[in-house]
């Protein structure tokens, strides 16, 4: 590639039968300055919770549902519990399903009424 991309894209959806939504105002463009993330062990593309509920509060209304496909770091799903969202948020990779539970169950001060369910079961951590 010639040129260094200084952005990634973030994709977001809603149902075919759903009309489309949008919750802010029409000054915000697809250029976004946040402060970029300080590396990470837990996961090499960790996406700064500011970052991720900017687009959440613009797109979703307060107790809405947000679904996140590819959970990475958890940053979703802390965004979600700090705006009043519901997330259901998946990770194929075991080893960051570990660090999603581990960085929200920090982010939430605890790990009472955190579930996960796996394998077809449900677990209390």
């Amino acid at each position: 590639m010639d040129y260094q991309m200084r952005h990634e894209p973030i994709l977001y959806a809603f149902k075919d039968t759903a009309k489309h939504r949008w919750y802010s105002d029409r000054k915000q463009s697809t250029v976004w300055e946040f402060n970029r993330p300080t590396k990470s062990k837990l996961h090499p593309t960790t996406k700064p919770v500011e970052l991720v509920a900017y687009p959440i509060r613009n797109s979703s209304q307060v107790n809405g549902i947000v679904l996140d496909l590819f959970g990475g770091s958890g940053s979703t799903l802390i965004a979600c519990e700090q705006i009043d969202r519901s997330a259901y948020v998946m990770e194929l990779d075991p080893k960051y399903a570990a660090v999603i539970v581990k960085r929200y169950a920090t982010a939430a001060g605890s790990t009472k009424d955190i579930y996960l369910e796996r394998e077809g079961c449900t677990c209390s951590l």
